[in-house]
């Protein structure tokens, strides 16, 4: 079976930046690694400060126009209240206005280049929070199997698919099970495995490249051989608490089915009384169409079309004779 596996981030975080860091993993670095290092100049390259001069421009001779782009309605008034100084400006001639716009073209520079562009917020958040999330590259596969009798990165996905059955399922959102404890409560379970498996990794990786370079002689393996068996102990505790997990899960898929079985027979009970309202429907139909037969008698409209039946009869039989003639 593929087990795929999502960042496992640290839940005390902020929903948002929970969400921001979920929503760009391309830019995580594996918490094993080292934290990318602070870009120089806040990120802000020579392109930012060509790219903020047009809009400085605007701020500086179209200020209402820059501050509603810029700021919204407050941007706007701000904008408007320098707008109206340029106007007063006029009386002092020309160059009064341009030596003023140019001046607040020169400071709303400074001010984009000093707040704007540079690093983007996901790349800063993950930088910033490193060491509070974990990717793949943090957690042994199959290799370090030997040392603890299963995969630590395919725990670990069992571990979010069986917090996600739970959180994802229908008798959560319809708040039939404890929603408000399954969200705080399994994201932190995830997350403290997470971080068990992640710290197993990083000492059965040194173990494992201390046992290599030991050229694996017989002392070496009598050293390592405890901690081969703790390493062991600690992730048969971690599989334990994942299987948990899975036995909530798999609960939660019966309680999900039984909860479809049950919306189904809702629905076969509505349909029940709407298929009484049609057979009564029907037997109205019949009911009527008697009667509409007992108005056609009474109005003597069957003879009538018995007449006319006659008479497209004897029509025809005229008509015969006369297309043998011709």
């Amino acid at each position: 079976m593929g087990w795929s596996l999502r960042p496992v981030v640290d839940p005390a975080l902020s929903p948002d930046e929970q969400a921001r860091l979920l929503a760009s993993p391309a830019g995580l670095s594996a918490a094993s690694a080292a934290p990318p290092p602070a870009p120089r100049w806040g990120g802000r390259t020579p392109g930012d400060a060509l790219l903020a001069i047009p809009v400085a421009t605007l701020c500086g001779f179209l200020p209402a126009v820059a501050g509603w782009f810029l700021l919204g309605r407050k941007g706007l008034i701000v904008g408007a209240v320098l707008q109206a100084g340029f106007v007063a400006a006029f009386w002092g001639g020309l160059w009064l206005v341009l030596v003023a716009g140019t001046a607040l073209q020169l400071v709303s520079w400074v001010v984009l280049c000093a707040f704007g562009g540079g690093e983007d917020d996901g790349t800063e958040l993950a930088r910033v929070h490193h060491g509070r999330y974990y990717l793949e590259a943090d957690f042994a596969t199959g290799n370090l199997r030997p040392w603890f009798g299963v995969s630590l990165r395919e725990l670990m996905a069992r571990a979010q698919e069986a917090v996600a059955t739970v959180l994802e399922s229908e008798v959560n959102t319809a708040g039939l099970l404890d929603e408000i404890a399954n969200s705080v409560t399994l994201p932190q379970h995830e997350w403290e495995i997470g971080q068990a498996l992640a710290e197993l990794t990083r000492i059965g990786r040194q173990v494992q490249k201390a046992a290599a370079e030991g050229g694996g002689s017989a002392r070496v393996r009598e050293v390592l051989e405890p901690q081969r068996q703790a390493l062991r102990v600690s992730a048969e505790a971690v599989t334990r608490r994942v299987e948990a997990l899975e036995r909530y899960a798999e609960r939660t898929r019966g309680a999900d089915a039984a909860y479809r079985e049950w919306r189904t027979l809702q629905e076969l009970e509505e349909l029940s009384a709407d298929t009484r309202e049609v057979l009564a429907r029907t037997v109205r139909d019949e009911l009527a169409v008697a009667e509409i037969d007992g108005l056609a008698d009474r109005a003597g409209l069957l003879p009538l079309r018995d007449s006319l039946e006659e008479a497209r009869r004897a029509a025809r039989v005229l008509a015969e004779p006369a297309a043998e003639q011709v």
